[in-house]
Order: structure tokens, then sequence, then C-alpha cells
């Protein structure tokens, strides 16, 4: 069986509350505020008055407790890890997919179409 390693390379994401939609950056003295300005989402900081910093914030948490203390978000980094995959299995799973089509195929009466 042959091996193929695949290197995934995304910029890291910081916790700032804007790209994450909102799902776990909360604020820990319950501050954050959202505002919609036309199409654009902009946090603001109502204890401060002023926008919100993001993970530079002292209260700043992450629900998903994903945020690495730099401040980049832990579920990003996932996608950079190497992952392996195996080509022959692969091979099989296509060909499974393609033998199911063909059967529906069949049935419906197109069976020279694959």
């Amino acid at each position: 069986m042959s091996k193929v390693n695949v290197n995934v390379q995304v910029k890291a994401k910081y916790c700032d509350g804007t790209w994450c939609n909102f799902q776990y950056f909360r604020c820990a003295k319950k501050a954050l505020k959202i505002v919609r300005q036309g199409n654009r989402t902009i946090t603001q900081c109502t204890l401060f008055g002023g926008p919100c910093i993001g993970y530079k914030c002292q209260y700043a948490v992450c629900e998903a407790h994903v945020m690495a203390p730099d401040g980049r978000c832990l579920l990003d980094l996932r996608n950079m890890e190497t992952k392996e995959r195996d080509i022959v299995e692969e091979a099989k799973k296509l060909d499974k997919q393609a033998s199911v089509i063909n059967r529906h195929l069949k049935k419906l009466g197109f069976k020279d179409y694959m």
C-alpha cells in the first residue's frame, strides 16, 4: 500500500469575535456588543466604550476552550496538521460509489450511460 502525505497550510486565524460568527467568543464581563453596520459586523466593548480588541483583552473567553494563549484559534490549527491518505482505500471507495451509481442507472433504464 502506498501512502501520500498531504500538507495543508492555512493562515492562522486569531480569536477576535468576527470570523467565527460569535459562536464561541465571549466576554467574561458580558460587555460584548455586536453591532451591524450595513453588511459589516462590528464588536464593541461596553465596559470601556470602544471597539473590542478580541483576544488581547483580559476578559476574552472562548467557550469551546480552543483559544491558544497567543490568540490563535486551535480549531483552525487542526486543518494545518499533516494528513495521511491511503490511495488504495480511496480507490476502493470510489469504485464502490461508482457501482452504486451504476445499479441506480440500470434500474432507471440508463445502463449505457456509465
